[in-house]
């Protein structure tokens, strides 16, 4: 099913790395982070503030239509 896809392909990987993220925040091992890691982060955060959102609004209205 499309449902279990997005979970599988989408919500629990985005899970499985906020878990990792707070892991490592209550650690107190943000600075073990290298730089590399750090951008990286931050890009997805741009990218999911700019563009993915928006996407993932577009997709969620098309699909209220279908119905």
């Amino acid at each position: 099913m499309m449902t279990d896809q997005i979970y599988y392909q989408v919500q629990y990987p985005l899970k499985k790395a906020i878990n990792e993220i707070k892991k490592i925040e209550l650690e107190d091992n943000v600075e073990k982070l290298t730089e590399d890691e750090k951008i990286e982060i931050k890009e997805f955060l741009q990218h999911w503030h700019l563009e993915g959102k928006l996407d993932l609004k577009k997709l969620i209205s098309r699909l209220r239509k279908v119905q």
